[in-house]
C-alpha cells in the first residue's frame, strides 16, 4: 500500500513540475501597450482585410485601446479594438479586423494599400500610452495571399485542428537566428502521459523575413482520443521560448 501511495505522490509531482515548466511566459516585457501581431491578407474579389493582436496590463475597467494607421495614402485612420479575454497576471488580450472588398464601400481606404503603418494607442486613468515600435512605427506590407509580423512575443500559435486521425497545426516565429529548433509538447491524455513532436519550417511569413511560418502534423491519433493539450517550444541562439497560451496551454477538440 505504501508503495502504491508513493508512486502516485512521485506521478503528482511530476505533473506539477512539468505545468510549471509550462507556466513560464512567451511575453518577458511588462510595457502597458505592445502588438502581439498583426496581419495583411489578400484574397479574389478585392478583399484586403487588416487584423491583430494587442496585450495591455489591466489598469483599469474602462479603457479605450485604438489602432491608428495609414495605408500610405497620405491619411491616418483609426479603428477600435475590443476585449478578447485575459492574458497573463495583470493583462487582456484585444483585438482588431478591419476590410473592404470590391462588393462594399467599408474601409476603402485599404483598397490599393501595399503597406500598412500604424501604432496602437491605449487610453486608461486619464493617461495615454503608445506602442509604436520605439517610435518607428509598425509596418505590414503585401506578400502573397497573407503577411504576419509579430511584436511582443518571439514565438506564436497560427492555428490548430485534428482532421480524422491526424493533430496538425502552425507557428509563427520570429527569425531570430540560422539555427533553430520549433518543437510541439503535447498530451492526449490530460497531461497522464506526454509526447514531443517536430515543427518544420514552411516559408516566409512576411516581405522581409522578420517572421517564419512554421507548420507541424503528428499522424496516427486514436480514434478515442478527443482532445489534445499542447504548447509550442522555440529554441533559436541558446534561449529556448514558450507559446503555453499564458500559462494555460492549448487544447483542441474533434
Amino acid at each position: 500500500m505504501y508503495g502504491k501511495v508513493k508512486k502516485l505522490v512521485s506521478g503528482l509531482c511530476l505533473v506539477a513540475m512539468f505545468m510549471l515548466t509550462f507556466a513560464q511566459a512567451a511575453f518577458a516585457s511588462d510595457q502597458p501597450v505592445q502588438l502581439i501581431s498583426a496581419n495583411l491578407y489578400i484574397y479574389k474579389f478585392g478583399y484586403v482585410g487588416f487584423s491583430g493582436k494587442v496585450d495591455v496590463s489591466n489598469l483599469s475597467p474602462q479603457k479605450n485601446v485604438t489602432i491608428h494607421y495609414t495605408p500610405g495614402d497620405g491619411t491616418w485612420y483609426d479603428t477600435d479594438a475590443s476585449y478578447e479575454g485575459p492574458a497573463e497576471a495583470g493583462h487582456e488580450k484585444w483585438g482588431f479586423s478591419i476590410s473592404t472588398n470590391s462588393m462594399n464601400n467599408t474601409h476603402p481606404e485599404l483598397a490599393n494599400a501595399e503597406t500598412i503603418q500604424f501604432a496602437i494607442k491605449y487610453e486608461v486613468n486619464g493617461q495615454t500610452y503608445w506602442d509604436n515600435n520605439n517610435g518607428q512605427n509598425y509596418s505590414v506590407s503585401r506578400y502573397t495571399e497573407s503577411s504576419t509580423i509579430l511584436g511582443k512575443p518571439n514565438v506564436l500559435r497560427s492555428y490548430d485542428e485534428i482532421s480524422q486521425d491526424t493533430f496538425l497545426g502552425g507557428v509563427y516565429v520570429k527569425n531570430l537566428g540560422f539555427s533553430k529548433q520549433v518543437k510541439i509538447k503535447y498530451t492526449t491524455d490530460n497531461w497522464a502521459t506526454t509526447k514531443e513532436a517536430d515543427a518544420s519550417f514552411s516559408m516566409p511569413a512576411n516581405s522581409d523575413d522578420s517572421v517564419e511560418a512554421w507548420h507541424f502534423t503528428v499522424d496516427h491519433i486514436a480514434p478515442s482520443v478527443s482532445q489534445i493539450k499542447y504548447a509550442i517550444s522555440y529554441t533559436v541562439n541558446g534561449q529556448t521560448y514558450w507559446d503555453n497560451n499564458y500559462g494555460q496551454n492549448y487544447t483542441v477538440s474533434r
